[in-house]
């Protein structure tokens, strides 16, 4: 397994589907100029979504192969879907830009902080449920998959403890703002301008 260098960092962004943590995420890693390590999965997209840049989506058979090869950190099934990070991306993005973001679930999240102890920064993205539900019925989301998300909903809130900085995303503009600000002041040390 890659060892991560002293300046070398993963930002790991996780909290409840639907409260918004993959738009502050790509947000905040471009103003940052942070690049995202894309996971794999086997569900289908949803509408909005494209592949290679929201997920690798890929058939259960190409999973599984990789899966036997242990390319995989970290392996979750998720309501009947399969979803992991290759090891090789996080190697390689890391060495090319020294600090990236992925966008996990707390069992992720949970594996990273695991294998890369203070050298992962988890950042845990909320919103009240009703909030979040709408988001979702926004998004088009059938009410069963809404109904199969807010099962989640509880356990994902849990979580919200166990990480390194913690967002509430009522209002993406200033998620963003305060976010990249405590990334860059306590991380990054870019010097980002402060125009407010």
């Amino acid at each position: 397994m890659y060892e991560l260098k002293d300046k070398e960092l993963i930002f790991v962004f996780t909290g409840p589907n639907g409260a918004g943590r993959r738009t502050v995420a790509q947000m905040s890693g471009s103003t940052l100029g942070i690049k995202q390590v894309i996971s794999y999965t086997t569900r289908p997209p949803r509408s909005s979504e494209v592949d290679g840049q929201d997920y690798h989506f890929v058939a259960r058979k190409q999973f599984e192969e990789a899966e036997t090869n242990r390319e995989f950190i970290e392996v979750i099934e998720l309501d009947g879907n399969r979803y992991g990070v290759k090891e090789s991306d996080v190697a390689d993005m890391v060495q090319k830009h020294g600090a990236v973001y992925l966008i996990l679930n707390r069992q992720g999240a949970e594996t990273l902080k695991s294998l890369y102890g203070d050298r992962i920064v988890r950042i845990f993205i909320y919103a009240d449920r009703d909030t979040v539900k709408r988001r979702e019925k926004e998004r088009g989301d059938s009410p069963e998959l809404i109904d199969r998300y807010m099962s989640h909903y509880e356990e994902e809130m849990a979580y919200k403890d166990s990480c390194e900085h913690t967002f509430e995303n009522l209002d993406l503009a200033h998620t963003v703002f305060d976010l990249t600000k405590a990334l860059d002041d306590n991380y990054l040390h870019r010097n980002l301008l402060d125009l407010d």
